[in-house]
């Protein structure tokens, strides 16, 4: 499957943190890399939505949504 970009989240993260998130900067505890959201590689397939490191794959964010309810975890942003 291929990946989209990040700004695929832009409406949700829109919608839950009342501003543009596609700009927020992160540095991948996997590799060290930097970017922002607008450039991670995210799948929207299955029950939720995942966004991994453009370079090395590591899941940055991982989003659900549940009967009107949303889930975000973020394992590796710091």
């Amino acid at each position: 499957m291929e990946p989209l970009d990040g700004n695929a989240m832009a409406g949700v993260l829109q919608d839950l943190f009342a501003r543009d998130m596609t700009t927020m900067g992160y540095e991948c505890p996997g590799c060290r890399g930097t970017g922002v959201v607008a450039e991670m590689a995210v799948y929207m397939s299955g029950p939720g939505t995942v966004a991994r490191c453009k370079d090395c794959d590591t899941i940055l964010v991982m989003l659900t949504e549940r009967h009107g309810m949303y889930c975000v975890d973020t394992p590796g942003m710091a």
